[in-house]
């Protein structure tokens, strides 16, 4: 008789569960790993993954002793979630709340200004809240780009570097990736929701990753001398109170 001694790899695995710490409730998850590690979702859900061995009243502990990062990071996403309503009612645009018009055309999908500041926008007669979502990406893309080029454009010369190409994505954890082995840059498509300067910061910080592949001292160093205010950007990019 004939065994076959499989080679696969299996998954170490995980355990979920629920857990209540006054008013949060957590998504415990247990797995083989040795740190703790604890995030927020953008919709607001608090995940907390620790060691398999962790005990139940550590948690508990771990979460309270993180209260103030919780809130803080709470309350950022509720005031994001006030600027931008699931209706789509409102939307942001280079760091501004505009009311939308939502109209079902059969010219669609685009994205129009009026002289009131009102954002129309225009879909087709049988979609839904995906098509309002795939309208604006397609906007924010544009809009995007245009600004981009520009701003290549001037500092490509400033910092003696070449961007072979920009590509734009709708991507959830990064503003923006820098191959410096092809000079393609990769923006995320949700820049255009930004400031203005934040969006020059980003593209600052990716085209300095062309200088220097890390973010240590020498990265650091680069951004202080060709945007000396990079940091208070970085903070109001990622919705932090500027001091």
């Amino acid at each position: 008789m004939y065994f076959r001694i499989s080679k696969t790899v299996r998954k170490p695995a995980i355990e979920s569960s629920r857990l209540q710490v006054g008013l949060y409730e957590i998504t415990l998850f247990r797995k083989a790993i040795r740190s703790v590690r604890l995030s927020i979702t953008p919709e607001g859900e608090i995940k907390l993954t620790v060691p398999a061995r962790f005990g139940h009243q550590e948690a508990i502990l771990f979460i309270e002793s993180r209260r103030v990062w919780i809130e803080k990071h709470l309350q950022r996403i509720n005031r994001q979630k006030a600027l931008e309503p699931e209706d789509f009612s409102k939307v942001l645009f280079l760091g501004k709340s505009y009311t939308t018009n939502i109209v079902h055309h059969l010219i669609a999908p685009r994205v129009v200004f009026d002289e009131s500041d009102i954002l129309h926008i225009f879909i087709k007669p049988e979609s839904t809240a995906v098509g309002v979502k795939k309208a604006l990406d397609a906007f924010y893309a544009v809009e995007l780009r245009k600004r981009i080029d520009e701003l290549v454009k001037e500092w490509e010369p400033v910092m003696g570097v070449s961007v072979a190409s920009i590509r734009y994505r709708h991507m959830k954890t990064r503003w923006g990736t820098c191959n410096v082995n092809t000079h393609q840059i990769i923006l995320n498509t949700e820049l255009a929701k930004k400031s203005f300067p934040c969006i020059e910061y980003i593209l600052v910080h990716e085209m300095a990753h062309l200088l220097e592949r890390g973010h240590g001292t020498a990265f650091k160093a680069i951004m202080d001398h060709y945007l000396p205010h990079w940091r208070q950007l970085r903070k109001e990019l990622n919705g932090q109170k500027i001091v």
